[in-house]
């Protein structure tokens, strides 16, 4: 059963996760090119989302993870009351930390709004996105206990319905000129939605009891995590605040912020892999099966190769045409800090990998050092490179940051585990990639001048494609294995489309 639900689960998932991108880039096209936001309004959403991120951090402690790592581990060991006290005390927690923290940011909302904008007029904004997440602090509770069940389709489903009503709903308040208050209204209501549909989900899927969990060995596990996830705040949001404060220009944080926004988007080539094998990764470190933790590592890693570096490499090679054609030529001069930022990706799939299986067995602590390491590198090399490069010297600056977090990631998990990754599938696959870097900048040198924005991305595509699938082709890539774990993945009727594309991309064996 675990396999098949990782199998299918990523594959929900990622078309989950798809979707939910495919949405909020439409979000940021529409408020862009109806000027519905300005970058300046840009610049002063990516602030709010900066404080509603450290609300949700602060009163949530780490404790999801928590739930679903030890909820899981006591399912697979079919100890279902032990998970339900689980998912109770963390569900209790993490409400009452809400509830206080709601408290406590709200009254002080307007020293905030005077310290960010030197105004209190902007108090409101700070109350409304403190409501969206506190909602969303209840959501993710219930995602990780829908999680820990392997109740993938169900998550899936919540993650639609909140971003489909929340960003349509922002989208449309925003263009009757609302602004940013518009787009926040949209972020509760959505969040309300997605809320109601988690907890009919849950509804009967744990075993009822009146066994309570004992709340210190979650924090023993969490409040590492969580001050892990304090540094990852810092390392996710630095380099847009310190932009914003260090130029006072919100115009071009708000390009930036919708530049980072935009590469986000490949996370959907990692996240539902990372999703799903966590709490199989748990489930084998809590049956001491370490050999099965490395052979899901070298798995995960071949996958990862074969859809991230010619994603990430093809979108550097672009940049400038991508963001023309998505939010308008006003937001071309971020290009190059695009182009660095999609090359960044690669470094933290991989990182996101390697932070996942620590995660399961429970390293939470190497995880706080790396982090913090990574952190303060970080702070250091934007102080240093925004004065003189903006947006492009931030860029350079996570570029570092992760070079530096995947080396020290590295060398934590292998104290743990044997670290198997596939280095066949990693070679090949950054050679194809490589491949398609000349062709896609020559094009850029040469048609996009020429032709329509929609003409140029289209050739690229296609190009980029095709000389990516012929140079697998030529090195041997791919095997028949690897289009069986598409077999399982995508429905019965598309299998034969399945077969079709292994005659193609994949060479008989000799």
């Amino acid at each position: 059963m675990e396999t098949s639900n990782i199998a299918r689960g990523t594959f929900q998932i990622a078309l989950t996760n798809a979707f939910q991108y495919l949405v909020m880039g439409l979000f940021y096209v529409v408020v862009t090119k109806t000027s519905a936001l300005t970058p300046a309004d840009l610049g002063v959403l990516s602030i709010l989302s900066f404080l509603a991120s450290t609300f949700s951090l602060l009163t949530g402690v780490g404790l999801p993870t928590a739930l679903t790592k030890f909820a899981s581990e006591n399912l697979g060991k079919n100890q279902q009351e032990e998970a339900t006290a689980i998912q109770k005390t963390v569900t209790r927690a993490v409400l009452m930390l809400s509830l206080a923290g709601f408290a406590a940011v709200a009254f002080s909302s307007g020293l905030l709004s005077q310290y960010f904008w030197n105004t209190s007029a902007y108090a409101p904004l700070i109350i409304l996105m403190l409501t969206y997440a506190f909602l969303f602090n209840i959501v993710t509770i219930c995602n990780s206990t829908l999680q820990a069940l392997y109740l993938f389709g169900k998550m899936a489903i919540v993650t639609i319905m909140f971003i489909i009503s929340s960003r349509t709903i922002a989208a449309i308040l925003a263009m009757l000129h609302m602004s940013v208050q518009g787009v926040l209204i949209g972020y509760i209501t959505g969040s309300s939605i997605a809320l109601a549909a988690a907890i009919a989900f849950m509804r009967g899927r744990l075993r009822q009891t009146t066994n309570k969990a004992p709340l210190k060995p979650l924090l023993h596990f969490s409040l590492p995590l969580f001050l892990s996830s304090l540094t990852l705040l810092v390392l996710n949001w630095a380099d847009i605040v310190i932009i914003a404060s260090m130029t006072l220009n919100y115009s071009l944080a708000g390009i930036y912020y919708i530049i980072v926004s935009s590469v986000s988007v490949l996370s959907i080539l990692w996240i539902p892999i990372t999703t799903t094998i966590f709490p199989a990764l748990s489930a084998r470190y809590g049956l001491k099966n370490p050999q099965g933790i490395s052979s899901i590592l070298k798995t995960t890693s071949r996958y990862l190769a074969y859809i991230v570096f010619p994603s990430c490499l093809g979108l550097a090679a672009i940049a400038p045409t991508a963001l023309t054609f998505f939010y308008g030529p006003d937001y071309a001069s971020g290009a190059t800090p695009l182009a660095v930022l999609s090359i960044t990706t690669i470094i933290i799939a991989l990182y996101s990998l390697f932070t996942t299986t620590l995660t399961a067995i429970g390293k939470t602590g190497q995880i706080l050092k790396i982090n913090t390491i990574s952190a303060l590198s970080s702070i250091i090399m934007l102080l240093a490179l925004v004065p003189f490069f903006e947006a492009t010297g931030a860029a350079l600056a996570r570029l570092a940051t992760q070079v530096i977090s995947l080396a020290l990631a590295t060398i934590a998990l292998r104290k743990e585990v044997q670290v198997r990754l596939d280095r066949e599938a990693l070679w090949k696959s950054a050679l194809a990639s490589i491949a398609t870097v000349p062709f896609l900048i020559a094009i850029e040198a040469t048609l996009s001048a020429k032709l329509p924005t929609i003409q140029t991305l289209a050739i690229e595509i296609l190009t980029a494609a095709a000389i990516y699938a012929s140079s697998l082709y030529i090195l041997k890539a791919l095997n028949s294995q690897d289009l069986e774990l598409l077999r399982q993945t995508f429905p019965k009727p598309l299998t034969k489309y399945i077969n079709i594309l292994e005659n193609i991309i994949v060479q008989p064996q000799t």
